[in-house]
């Protein structure tokens, strides 16, 4: 590589949403790199279930590499301001769930840019921090009709921006897809009116999938913690038709190891430059065919637990056909993402070890 060196040792990161899928993947990512990171959770129940789950970071802790804080309530004025003394740069993960609610903008649109605005108002006033990073999703590049009628021939690219944000929302899940839209127009329009010290980089996943690391050293995990939400819908082609999800999934997967590594990535000035947005998703632009995909994976590394209707491929997924480009994030971070036969493999290779334990 041509780019200077990045010196790791100046470095003090602070990551939010380490208790997730994403950000519990990030957190030790950046700790076996050898970053010095402060960590945000809600509670001490979570530093425990933390410690207990990855002895990278019970060690890391043991040696002061890692240091956690507690904030109960991330909105609340200045919590988020309070633990920001001496970090160069944060990678913000946390963000509001689809969750079902009385009402869509103050449950779940209104939280979703808060608390983006949140972190980069903070970080203005803190001189040390040079670059935010930003957990968003390619789901901000289409409006939510999209789905209803979808342009399966167009090529999507990280240009593109969802503008169909206004409401009324009908769903959980329409609302989600606005809140994660105006988050990042919010973004881009708090640094170029605040014109802050510090850059921002947007990183789009897909459908985030692949193993979930925090199982595997979870002596209570089970097959059920496993098959959760996408994990479980992307699996009903391998499993059974309880799975089924109520609704189609693009067919654009991305492994979460590799959402995890861009984070981290993204910490690089030198190789990753500021203000600048990027997709993660695999097997792009085609993407995938859940059913089909998932069932070939299972029958070309699996046979005999498909023989033994350990995987008895009963389930199914309805795909929507999704073109996507991440040509420019592979220029840019200089590695190719994870293939989706190998990311399904990885995952019902947990899913049969799970099995097996319990």
């Amino acid at each position: 590589m041509s780019h200077k060196a990045h010196n790791i040792s100046c470095e003090h990161l602070l990551i939010t949403g380490v208790t997730g899928y994403i950000g519990f993947k990030t957190l030790t990512i950046a700790l076996e790199r050898g970053y010095r990171v402060r960590a945000v959770v809600r509670n001490e129940r979570n530093i425990n279930e933390l410690k207990n789950k990855s002895t990278r970071i019970a060690q890391s802790l043991d040696q002061e590499q890692l240091q956690f804080v507690i904030i109960p309530n991330f909105l609340e004025l200045d919590a988020i301001f309070k633990v920001l003394g001496g970090i160069t740069v944060i990678i913000h993960l946390a963000s509001p769930l689809a969750i079902e609610t009385d009402d869509y903008d103050v449950g779940i649109v209104k939280p979703a840019i808060s608390m983006v605005t949140t972190v980069l108002e903070a970080a203005t006033r803190v001189t040390s921090i040079r670059r935010v990073i930003l957990t968003s999703s390619c789901v901000t590049l289409i409006p939510f009709e999209w789905n209803i009628n979808p342009d399966s021939k167009r090529l999507y690219i990280v240009d593109d921006v969802n503008t169909s944000v206004t409401g009324p929302f009908s769903t959980a899940m329409e609302a989600y897809w606005a809140s994660k839209a105006l988050a990042r127009v919010a973004t881009k329009a708090f640094v170029n009116h605040a014109h802050p010290k510090f850059d921002f980089v947007n990183l789009l996943p897909s459908v985030v999938i692949g193993p979930d690391d925090r199982l595997d050293a979870d002596p209570t995990a089970t097959v059920n913690s496993l098959l959760q939400g996408t994990r479980a819908a992307v699996l009903a082609p391998a499993l059974t038709s309880s799975l089924n999800s109520s609704f189609p999934y693009v067919g654009t997967p991305v492994h979460v190891a590799d959402v995890a590594r861009a984070h981290v990535d993204a910490v690089d000035d030198s190789l990753v430059p500021g203000n600048s947005e990027y997709i993660l998703s695999s097997d792009t632009p085609n993407g995938v065919v859940w059913d089909r995909d998932v069932q070939d994976t299972c029958r070309k590394f699996f046979a005999e637990e498909v023989a033994s209707k350990r995987l008895p491929l009963e389930g199914s997924l309805m795909a929507i056909k999704w073109r996507l480009s991440a040509r420019q994030t592979e220029e840019t971070f200089g590695w190719q993402f994870t293939n989706f036969e190998e990311t399904v493999r990885q995952l019902l290779l947990q899913y049969l070890q799970l099995e097996e334990r319990s």
